[in-house]
């Protein structure tokens, strides 16, 4: 997917937009911009989360024969974390490059429906279309034990394919990965901010914290046996002399985790919001 040549400036905002199929109207094209302003206001239809650096909105254009559309807000870069970004290009413009690239990868990932940056105040704007289905959080919750089987194997397959094509997820957290079919399991993997391409995805220690994210918290209902079951999947190309040390760093690596969040307290505040807490399907 490309995008647009000429930026569209408004109202101290730069937006680019990609190069829409025949779906898309100009009216839909149009009222996009409209929400996002919305979004960017905190008037938009439905507010979905409040994360950590950014904040997710929603609405639904179908009557625009659009799909339901995702705001994310992202707040301005702080702290040492701005000096990171000096001599990186936008987190927006890194969301469609990273989303192309994984794409021609055949990893599933949303599709990108306008970008946005702040001239002045430094936040940015990253829209994506809804993506059908449910994020494995929920689904682990939902699903027969034979399909919940089949997806945590499959699931296990998939990163490894993930990291074999050199991609490390900045959050690869239950929410942020879609099960988006059940016969073969399909996965499409949401919230690239911090996903790269990178070598480090050769080294066992980024591989791991994927993992460790994608495991470590008790609120999903996420047993020892459900990470067996997505470590079989993980490592089943593996030779038996790696598969037991690496799981061995990733069982180390899960405790520790697990203990500096029940320390903090973050196991039981994450729980007590899993009930009402929206799924946010994008970006």
């Amino acid at each position: 997917m490309g995008f647009d040549g000429v930026p569209l400036t408004r109202g101290g905002w730069t937006f680019f937009l990609p190069d829409y199929d025949a779906r898309y109207s100009e009216e839909f094209r149009e009222r996009l911009i409209d929400s996002a302003f919305a979004a960017i206001d905190g008037t938009a239809a439905t507010r979905v989360r409040r994360s950590r650096h950014a904040e997710t909105w929603s609405e639904n254009f179908a009557h625009l024969g659009g799909p339901t559309a995702y705001f994310k807000v992202l707040d301005p870069i702080r702290g040492l974390n701005r000096t990171r970004w000096i001599f990186k290009r936008r987190r927006a413009a890194h969301v469609a490059s990273i989303s192309e690239h994984l794409r021609a990868d055949a990893v599933g990932v949303p599709e990108i429906l306008l970008l946005g940056v702040e001239r002045r105040g430094g936040r940015e704007i990253v829209v994506t279309a809804r993506v059908d289905g449910f994020s494995v959080a929920r689904h682990l919750r939902r699903a027969n034990l034979a399909a919940r089987r089949a997806v945590l194997r499959a699931l296990g397959a998939e990163v490894a394919r993930l990291h074999r094509a050199g991609y490390i997820h900045g959050d690869l957290s239950p929410f942020n990965v879609f099960v988006t079919g059940l016969e073969p399991p399909q996965f499409v993997f949401i919230d690239h901010e911090r996903t790269r391409r990178t070598i480090m995805s050769r080294f066992a220690r980024p591989r791991m914290r994927n993992l460790v994210q994608l495991g470590h918290l008790e609120l999903f209902g996420i047993t020892n046996t459900d990470r067996t079951r997505v470590w079989c999947g993980y490592s089943a190309t593996f030779s038996e002399r790696r598969r037991r040390t690496e799981r061995r760093r990733v069982a180390a690596m899960l405790l520790d985790r697990i203990a500096q969040d029940r320390k903090g307290g973050v196991a039981g505040r994450v729980a007590a919001s899993v009930g009402p807490r929206r799924e946010a399907s994008g970006s």
